[in-house]
């Protein structure tokens, strides 16, 4: 990654955020924070040696986002010697971003706020004091809601989020190639990572955007449907009241889920020097099985925000 870049990233988040907390560029706070964080993170990474197993010229950016969906080892293999992903990365980002406005405006600030902060004010664990804060924060949760400047600074956050996700995703890759005794250079896996993902987000951007607007809207989840609305896993088969714990569970095993483990494991193969296909799927089934552990435990733990 660019040096230069990261550095105007942080400096920009820097100004963002003292702007915001001045009060001129109200709702930017966070998305300032994360531009900060998000460039000394792209500082750290540029640290990083970015040559492949050769310094030749791999694949054109174009030819892998398209190859990508029909050829993928190919794509992969060409991260030996040029890994990419700043394409890929951005245009999730877009698409995401997209979504997430369409979808507060399909369904009204009104409506996932208000259903945000009842589920909230349902937790056990606030006392009275804490409920009368966040009951008077409701309104200003709408006008932020509301707020195209504030909309804008989470689909910032939210990238900048992603970039961290994908970048701990690299470094997992990494470890678990080099327990095999694998060869695996961070930019090869954090390549791996995102290109892996693309298909994935692409088409579950793709079908949730034509299922908003062809659902009632009063059919749609305010939380879970934020996510996707693609219902291609065992979710299908039980209402998330019924079971929240369960129901993620099932949710957890789809399609597009199992094509993402799928698109890791060859990945890891293809772009690593010598890694074997048992590393490239231990290494992939692992991940996945954190983040079923996870979504597990989030939903025993706050079952209401699903239900």
């Amino acid at each position: 990654m660019n040096r230069i870049a990261g550095i105007i990233l942080a400096v920009l988040g820097f100004l963002l955020a003292i702007l915001s907390v001045a009060g001129l560029l109200p709702g930017l706070t966070g998305a300032g924070i994360a531009l900060l964080l998000g460039g000394g993170l792209v500082i750290g990474l540029s640290f990083i040696d970015p040559i492949g197993a050769s310094g030749e010229a791999g694949m054109s950016t174009a030819s892998t986002l398209h190859m990508i969906f029909h050829s993928p080892s190919e794509v992969f293999r060409s991260f030996r010697r040029d890994p990419k992903w700043l394409a890929a990365f951005l245009i999730m980002a877009a698409l995401s971003a997209v979504y997430s406005n369409l979808f507060i405006q399909r369904l009204t600030p009104e409506r996932i706020t208000n259903f945000t902060v009842d589920k909230t004010l349902e937790m056990p664990m606030l006392d009275d004091n804490a409920r009368r804060q966040i009951e008077l924060g409701r309104t200003e949760a709408i006008a932020q809601a509301k707020n195209p400047v504030a909309r804008a600074g989470q689909s910032i956050s939210g990238a900048i989020g992603s970039l961290f996700w994908y970048a701990f995703l690299a470094l997992f890759f990494v470890l678990v190639s080099a327990a095999f005794g694998s060869k695996l250079r961070f930019w090869q896996a954090f390549s791996v990572a995102i290109y892996a993902a693309f298909p994935v987000n692409v088409i579950r951007a793709v079908f949730s955007t034509v299922l908003l607007f062809a659902k009632d809207p009063d059919d749609i989840h305010p939380i879970l449907g934020q996510q996707a609305l693609l219902q291609d896993n065992l979710g299908i088969l039980m209402n998330p009241a019924d079971g929240p714990v369960l129901y993620t569970l099932l949710g957890s095993i789809g399609l597009l889920g199992l094509y993402w483990v799928f698109m890791n494991a060859i990945g890891l193969k293809n772009a690593g020097e010598n890694v074997s296909s048992m590393t490239g799927w231990t290494a992939s089934i692992g991940i996945y099985l954190i983040i079923i552990l996870l979504g597990v435990t989030m939903a025993a733990l706050f079952p209401g925000f699903i239900s």
